[in-house]
């Protein structure tokens, strides 16, 4: 063990006295602790940062031009932001919220129901409205022309 410590050490130190392993993990651990502790203060301060920049963030969302509505009925604006968000975050509610920065996440979901019920009916009804306008079409080229009879 003693020649492991003697081949580790530097030729001034072997004459004045032997180091064990034992000495060199001491020493590595502390090493290992101060980093460690210097980790764990960036990460103290990185903590701080964030808790700042959602300060910050808090503060721009709930302005007086965009806290939570109260209202019940979504702006045209509101719902421009939901489709662009619907679009980008999918399912998500609470991210397409935040994106709205004026709606729960609870209103969003219950929007978000709405919205593809809507759509859904709307569909539908265009199909419906397709097939009347080609039936239409259909009855009027075997009616009598109004300006040639006259």
């Amino acid at each position: 063990m003693e020649k492991c410590g003697m081949i580790l050490m530097p030729t001034s130190a072997r004459s004045t006295k032997t180091l064990t392993p034992e000495h060199y993990l001491q020493n590595m651990d502390t090493l290992g602790l101060q980093q460690l502790e210097h980790l764990e203060k960036e990460l103290e301060q990185a903590k701080q940062k964030i808790m700042v920049l959602k300060a910050q963030d808090h503060l721009e969302t709930t302005s007086p031009d965009n806290k939570i509505s109260e209202s019940r009925y979504w702006t045209n604006e509101e719902r421009q932001r939901f489709r662009k968000a619907l679009k980008t975050f999918g399912t998500d509610f609470a991210a397409i919220a935040k994106f709205v920065g004026t709606r729960s996440s609870t209103q969003v979901r219950t929007h978000a129901q709405k919205y593809y019920a809507k759509l859904i009916r709307d569909y539908k009804r265009s199909g419906k409205a397709g097939s009347a306008t080609v039936k239409g079409r259909e009855e009027m080229k075997g009616a009598p022309n109004r300006l040639t009879a006259m």
